[in-house]
């Protein structure tokens, strides 16, 4: 266990080490340092209260960007920029994206992230009734 817990405070010390060399984690430090915690101290009452606060404002946050993702529509991504115009699948995967186009962002993902579940809920599906047997293991053939 004390060796465990001294492997967990070397890498936490490495961690930090990499962090400080960071100018992104040196700025948010900086910003949490200077204003947002001496803000934090003086707005509440105790650390209950504080944490309630910050809570509530992930909450709102969050809430805010899914309300955000509604009014977006993902034609204004422009994701097929992003396609690989050389690829063989280039304009399947076109005619894919413009499906989603009057779809909102909230919405799109919502299909995307269902139709994931459908396929990995297949696929676990099949592993559990699938026979090791029907298992095609190219190493076998190759012995």
């Amino acid at each position: 266990m004390e060796k465990s817990q001294n492997n967990l405070s070397k890498d936490r010390e490495k961690l930090l080490k990499d962090l400080k060399l960071n100018p992104v984690f040196i700025e948010k430090m900086a910003f949490t340092k200077e204003k947002f915690f001496p803000a934090l101290v003086e707005a509440s009452k105790s650390v209950n209260d504080a944490k309630i606060f910050l809570t509530s404002m992930s909450n709102i946050l969050m809430d805010k960007f899914l309300a955000k993702m509604k009014e977006v529509k993902m034609s204004e991504l422009n994701l097929t920029e992003i396609l690989d115009k050389k690829s063989e699948k280039y304009e399947e995967f076109k005619k894919l994206i413009a499906l989603f186009d009057d779809k909102d962002l909230f919405t799109s993902k919502e299909l995307l992230e269902g139709m994931k579940g459908e396929i990995d809920l297949w696929i676990n599906e099949e592993f559990n009734t699938r026979k090791l047997s029907d298992l095609k293991l190219k190493w076998l053939d190759e012995v």
